[in-house]
């Protein structure tokens, strides 16, 4: 069963659908509008759950309009069950009120006091007559970039159907749009999220679209990051970069609008991975959205980088390869104190971590960039930032 949550703008409706989730998925602000793309998460009252529904709001300003009696008209034409839901009691008197008292059984709440909220959840209880069937993910994708580099045109098509908003218009996707889909008999989630600005004002939307992107590159496995070839790799493609090697996220490079480069293309790609040369263990894949170019070569790297993220070596086959590489090359000094790895061990995976035992007790950046490359030229782990532990 799904559940949708419908009505005017800025009437509260992101501020309700995060509390009968019990998170906060969708943007909350008084600046009518915000919500533009359909969110949805799953809804569990009690033993019973459904898919809970967010929708942009419906364009009308007086409390109860017109087009209120429209829509819900409307509903009652499609056959649809019902709960009329007036919000924001806390803020007004009786007098307004009292026009909404023709619809019967409406249920009167405030989500900034949570006033009722118990007996709105009563009644969509016995509305679900059938459980919906919770999936998660075999792997969790998110797809990162800054503003208007082709992020929800390339989830599109990835999708091969209209699923996010597709705009020129820097900023269009606010929040991020889940949607999970079968590939290979695995299942993935996608997140399109909206673009990154880590230099905002204080209390933006796209501040708050940001740090819920943020929130999606936490909770994804592996990040696909947009760029637009046709600009080039630019400072903020950088900081978001260095943000999902920090995180140690899987990362897979798409170079987007390919079809906007016309000359010396070879260059153009080299001098882009140049750019981003400290995450050159990961795979870059020129595309172009809007002429769906190689994007069926996303899920092989997809693929490619979820194996080495749940890859484990052996302590045996770790600790012979860097005994092997302590008696062919120069170890790097502290203090004129060689530095010598006395044990190494993988202690888990997504992200790869390893646990590395020194005779020294802190060991310099160069020394530990030395043994991530070791580790990514013997074993590969392509397109996963190592997580290294010295002791």
């Amino acid at each position: 069963m799904i559940v949708s949550i419908v009505g005017r703008p800025n009437v509260g409706k992101s501020s309700l659908f995060n509390l009968l989730i019990g998170k906060n998925k969708s943007i909350i602000s008084d600046i009518p509008g915000t919500t533009r793309d359909r969110i949805a998460d799953y809804l569990f009252i009690k033993d019973k759950s459904a898919i809970l529904m967010d929708t942009g709001g419906l364009n009308d300003e007086e409390p109860l309009s017109d087009f209120d009696i429209y829509l819900f008209k409307m509903i009652i034409k499609l056959k649809k069950k019902y709960i009329i839901v007036v919000n924001k009691i806390d803020k007004k008197n009786e007098e307004f009120f009292y026009s909404y008292m023709r619809f019967k059984d409406a249920i009167f709440i405030s989500t900034k006091h949570k006033t009722n909220l118990n007996t709105l959840k009563d009644k969509l209880y016995e509305l679900i007559q059938k459980n919906v069937k919770v999936e998660d993910a075999d792997t969790k994708l998110a797809i990162v970039g800054r503003t208007n580099v082709g992020k929800s045109s390339l989830f599109n098509a990835i999708l091969k159907k209209e699923r996010s908003i597709v705009d020129n218009n820097a900023g269009t996707t606010l929040d991020s749009v889940e949607t999970l889909i079968k590939y290979h008999e695995k299942t993935y989630k996608f997140i399109d999220t909206a673009g990154l600005r880590l230099k905002l004002k204080k209390e933006s939307l796209d501040k708050l679209a940001s740090y819920l992107t943020l929130f999606s590159i936490e909770r994804c496995d592996i990040a696909l990051l947009v760029i637009d070839s046709s600009q080039g790799v630019t400072t903020q493609d950088l900081r978001i970069a260095s943000i999902l090697e920090r995180k140690h996220k899987g990362i897979i490079v798409l170079f987007n609008k390919w079809d906007l480069v016309e000359k010396d293309s070879e260059k153009v790609f080299k001098d882009l991975k140049n750019r981003l040369s400290f995450i050159n263990f990961v795979p870059f894949l020129k595309v172009s959205a809007k002429e769906s170019k190689n994007i069926d070569k996303i899920f092989k790297y997809v693929s490619i980088v979820e194996e080495y993220y749940n890859k484990r070596v052996s302590t045996y086959n770790l600790n012979e390869a860097f005994r092997f590489l302590s008696a062919k090359h120069h170890a790097v000094s502290v203090n004129s104190k060689p530095i010598k790895i006395k044990f190494i061990n993988q202690v888990d995976i997504k992200p790869p971590t390893f646990v590395i035992f020194t005779n020294v007790k802190k060991v310099p950046k160069n020394y530990e960039h030395f043994v991530k490359n070791q580790l990514y030229s013997i074993f590969k782990f392509t397109g996963c930032p190592l997580k290294l532990i010295f002791k």
